[in-house]
């Protein structure tokens, strides 16, 4: 656990040290359901390893917007922690994530569009991360349309050679005095 800790604190520090390296955000009338971010992502550390994750970051964001939990589930170690909007308070290991996945997506009628917004990519070594913003949307099963901006974290780490998305946390504002979370915010 102090080796984890010590790991997140490693990551933060890289994190600082990309002053000003946000993705610009696109004009919002220019604001689309695409999977796609409008310029090239900013990237901190390892050019190459960042590049790599920020492909990754893109492969998971196809499968996920065609709901295709096989193509997301090759994106993962099989010892992945996740922290989501949803109960439990965690997902730990690759089979618990997976059934997030599968019941997130079976609410679902159609494909789900996701937006990314300014979006940082890291490496150094052997760890690296993703963080932004995401917009989700589509249609549920029972006609209602559905959108919601979510932050995320997913870092990763080298397994044989390959990147791996060791951890995500994804989270939406809380209002702390009602204790319900707000999710009409936008950027």
């Amino acid at each position: 656990m102090k080796l984890f800790r010590f790991f997140i604190l490693s990551v933060a520090a890289v994190a600082a040290g990309t002053t000003n390296a946000q993705t610009p955000r696109p004009p919002a009338a220019a604001s689309t359901t695409t999977a796609q971010t409008p310029s090239p992502p900013s990237v901190a550390g390892d050019l190459a390893a960042a590049q790599e994750i920020r492909g990754l970051v893109e492969r998971w964001t196809k499968a996920f917007s065609a709901k295709d939990v096989d193509s997301v589930m090759e994106l993962y170690t099989d010892d992945v922690v996740a922290y989501d909007v949803v109960p439990p308070l965690q997902y730990v290991g690759k089979a618990a994530y997976r059934g997030d996945y599968q019941q997130f997506f079976s609410q679902f009628d159609s494909d789900i569009h996701v937006e990314m917004r300014d979006l940082h990519v890291g490496a150094s070594g052997e760890f690296g991360y993703a963080m932004g913003l995401q917009r989700i949307s589509g249609t549920l099963k029972h006609g209602q349309k559905s959108e919601m901006w979510v932050r995320f974290t997913s870092l990763y780490r080298k397994v044989n050679g390959k990147w791996l998305d060791f951890h995500d946390h994804a989270s939406v504002p809380v209002e702390i005095q009602s204790g319900k979370a707000l999710l009409d915010l936008k950027p």
